[in-house]
């Protein structure tokens, strides 16, 4: 919403109805892990005691930004009509979906080799904290913070992931 209370942007989702998906067919594993509240509070408080530089990072449209690996096929939305040749079409999935049964898994997945590629390997104590070379970075589903020592610590890793995935910056914290 803009100040004078008028529409900045229109956004619309398409979702999948992941409850007509069947274990072993078009889905086999739906765990993801998620970052601990004491793991964030630990490093906000690192943060705060180290004076380190801190970076906000949201995703855009995170889950689309995955492939699926499974054949899957999706009824259009209600009011649209596919045809081709007089008989209904379905579509053929090639991006994950919001509301497949395991999204989240599929964009974890996803985001764990792009940071694996960028040479973060994730903390033994919690899944969801990724360290290199003193920088940390901290996963949150879509949103990740990052904490290093020098502000080049934490520019370098947002400019890496921004060449691979789509990201916005929420700028220093």
């Amino acid at each position: 919403m803009h100040a004078d209370g008028s529409l900045a942007k229109y956004k619309a989702r398409l979702c999948c109805h992941g409850g007509q998906q069947q274990w072993g067919v078009n889905f086999y594993e739906t765990y993801t892990p998620v970052v601990s509240w004491a793991a964030v509070k630990a490093m906000v408080i690192m943060s705060k005691l180290h004076n380190l530089h801190t970076r906000s990072i949201d995703f855009i449209l995170a889950y689309p930004q995955a492939e699926v690996k499974l054949v899957i096929y999706l009824c259009p939305p209600a009011g649209i009509i596919l045809n081709i040749n007089g008989e209904d079409v379905v579509l053929k999935l090639r991006k994950n979906l919001y509301g497949l049964k395991d999204a989240e898994r599929t964009w974890w997945e996803h985001l764990s080799e792009g940071l694996e590629k960028i040479g973060f390997k994730p903390c033994n104590a919690d899944q969801c904290v990724w360290i290199k070379d003193g920088i940390v970075v901290v996963v949150y589903v879509d949103n990740y913070l990052i904490f290093g020592n020098e502000e080049k610590d934490v520019e370098k890793p947002v400019q890496d992931l921004k060449s691979r995935l789509d990201i916005t910056d929420e700028g220093k914290q």
